[in-house]
């Protein structure tokens, strides 16, 4: 084969290597940054979808708040009116007027009144409105920023039409949430834009209507939107299709704005979206157009109460990246690859042409020297042996110096651990000669059967010798550890299913652990999983007796950046004397138990001076004792000298 030949083949070679390397590149960067882009959508989601539904939450409590307290206020009301009614009934003989029912006349008055200060309670209360059972506005009063105003009679309105007045509940306990939309006075949409959902109970008894609640949700959008970054972008979409919050505000209440042009609706612009949206149950991914979208489903009113036929739709909240920025990402990274593998390509081209061209001129001069061939492979034989006993001797040298390492490690510890089981081997030999003298001057059953019982003690320790002799492996202290990122409730969970085999020998006693899954930490998990263990050791041994029945309560939750754990007991408590000396070195009230004292002051050194914490201890004699401990979640690196 000529050398061009050859060049050619090896250049082919290389050249479809370099292809389907990039290309394999190019596909692992990628699916990278669409898994972290996945992961930045549903984080978005997950923030903006719980702090929706949170405040969705907050608007049916609050609602219900409010009804139960014009009721209060309505019923003490009635109580005394009928109370001076029934005592002028009385004098006047008139025993109609007793079972008669008696409405305030101010009664308008304390309902103004008790609205007045309902809205100034939220600052997402925006009316406050009693409606009766006609759809005519009785009541209402307006709130902005902290000002509540009562409306005048002559302005109050009609709301039959609307349809959280015809889709109020019958049931006074269920609270209806109306859909989201724009707040609109006298059939106009106020402005700025108040995006609004209502919630709506109906009043039973004497005075019978409707409370309407409208809450301004302007702000809980503004922080919303803040979710959004410069590579992913949220909205939310209503069931229509129709944006309620774009990153184009343009396109922004176009159903409402603009009913008729379908240029605001998302069935327009992105129909393969659509469809998946209609179709979503959860959390749905999609990559389309050049961009991947998040989706999830979330209904206003989580409970889905189904009034009179109106079910209370969903949004579809959406996070989606920058199509631009992931283009201009994307062809970034294949400029990138084209130019590393161009650089590659060039430089193995080159090195195979040199070492083509080195060996056609060594091929060339080998032929010159055809007369030494002979010699040149006696050498080369020679040269081959010489290197296969390199080989074998470094072989023996390193299986040498492996056995000498494993032996000095084995020798240790079988020397450390033959001292103690030599003593006793020759104890008991001692109590073997001692004792066969004893059975020839007094032979007896008894002393016969001990005997018997020393060989066998013998015979084991002869085996717990040999045992010894072949030990291989050395334990690690578990609090030697570097700092990690971890979930707490992970190592909550590992530490209370260790604790299943003794809770089954002390079936009274439970343990109940509270703990969120989001509390993320950066610090030590062994020493917290050990100052868990230490604290429920603790009240295992100290809060009960052995037949006492009792709960070990474990609760954690996640304060701006600290973690508050707290591990509390219904046992026997502490009394102020012991409780003054807990965190004190071997300080104990089990000595008898061969507890040393030091559990709960390692707990106290790991805590205040490893981790930069706090711990806190509160206990009653008979009622229980409370451990409360705050930890950072983001643990600094120090040194602790305990």
């Amino acid at each position: 084969m000529s050398q061009k030949s050859l060049l050619f083949m090896y250049l082919s070679g290389i050249l479809v290597f370099t292809i389907l390397f990039s290309w394999g590149s190019y596909r692992f960067f990628l699916d990278n940054k669409i898994s972290q882009l996945a992961w930045n959508e549903s984080e978005v989601l997950s923030r903006s979808a719980s702090v929706f539904s949170r405040e969705m939450g907050h608007i049916k409590r609050v609602t219900l708040l409010l009804r139960n307290s014009i009721n209060v206020r309505l019923s003490a009301q009635n109580t005394a009116s009928q109370t001076v009614a029934s005592q002028n009934s009385m004098s006047q003989n008139s025993a109609s007027s007793q079972t008669e029912a008696i409405i305030p006349d101010d009664w308008e008055t304390q309902v103004a009144d008790e609205f007045n200060q309902f809205a100034r309670t939220s600052k997402l209360i925006s009316q406050v409105r009693w409606i009766m059972p006609n759809g005519q506005e009785h009541i209402r009063v307006n709130s902005q920023a902290g000002v509540s105003t009562r409306v005048p009679d002559d302005q109050l309105q009609n709301k039959s039409d609307r349809h959280y007045v015809k889709n109020v509940p019958d049931n006074s306990n269920d609270v209806f949430i109306s859909s989201l939309d724009l707040n609109i006075e006298n059939k106009e949409i106020v402005r700025p834009f108040q995006p609004t959902v209502r919630g709506v109970v109906r009043v039973d008894g004497n005075l019978p209507g409707i409370l309407v609640v409208n809450y301004d949700l302007t702000k809980l959008f503004e922080l919303v939107r803040t979710f959004s970054s410069e590579g992913v972008y949220l909205e939310i979409i209503d069931t229509n299709g129709n944006w309620v919050l774009a990153a184009d505000r343009s396109l922004e209440w176009g159903g409402i704005l603009h009913p008729d042009d379908l240029s605001f609706n998302i069935k327009t612009h992105f129909p393969a979206i659509w469809r998946e949206m209609n179709a979503a149950d959860g959390l749905e991914r999609i990559f389309d157009d050049g961009r991947l979208w998040s989706l999830l489903k979330l209904h206003i009113d989580e409970e889905g109460i189904d009034v009179k036929g109106f079910q209370t739709p969903s949004l579809y909240f959406i996070a989606r990246s920058n199509s631009e920025v992931f283009s201009a990402w994307r062809v970034k990274l294949i400029l990138t690859i084209v130019g590393i593998a161009s650089i590659f390509f060039t430089l193995i081209a080159w090195l195979i042409w040199r070492q083509t061209t080195a060996q056609f001129e060594t091929y060339r001069l080998l032929k010159l020297v055809q007369q030494e061939k002979n010699q040149a492979e006696q050498v080369n034989r020679k040269l081959n042996l010489t290197n296969k006993r390199l080989v074998d001797l470094q072989d023996e040298l390193v299986e040498s110096s492996k056995l000498s390492s494993l032996g000095l490690m084995v020798a240790g510890l079988a020397h450390e651990m033959h001292t103690p089981l030599g003593g006793v081997r020759m104890a008991l030999s001692s109590c073997k000669i001692w004792l066969d003298k004893e059975i020839k001057q007094h032979p007896s059953d008894g002393l016969e059967k001990i005997d018997s019982s020393l060989l066998i003690a013998e015979k084991n320790l002869v085996r717990a010798l040999d045992v010894v002799s072949s030990f291989k492996r050395i334990v690690s202290d578990r609090t030697v550890q570097d700092m990690q990122a971890f979930f707490f409730h992970n190592v909550v969970n590992d530490i209370l299913f260790t604790y299943k085999p003794v809770l089954k020998k002390r079936a009274d006693i439970h343990i109940e652990s509270e703990c969120p899954e989001d509390i993320d930490m950066l610090g030590y998990p062994g020493v917290i999983s050990q100052i868990i263990q230490n604290l429920v050791d603790n009240a295992l041994d100290h809060a009960f007796q052995r037949l006492d029945k009792g709960v070990i309560a474990l609760t954690a939750k996640k304060e701006q950046d600290h973690l508050i754990l707290v591990i509390s007991d219904n046992g026997r408590g502490l009394s102020p004397e012991i409780k003054m000396h807990i965190f004190e070195p071997f300080f104990t009230t089990g000595r008898t138990k061969q507890h040393t004292g030091l559990g709960l002051h390692l707990v106290s050194q790991w805590v205040n001076k490893l981790m930069n914490g706090r711990i806190e201890v509160t206990s009653e004699l008979g009622v229980g004792t409370t451990f409360t401990l705050t930890i950072p979640l983001y643990v600094a690196d120090v040194e602790m000298d305990v």
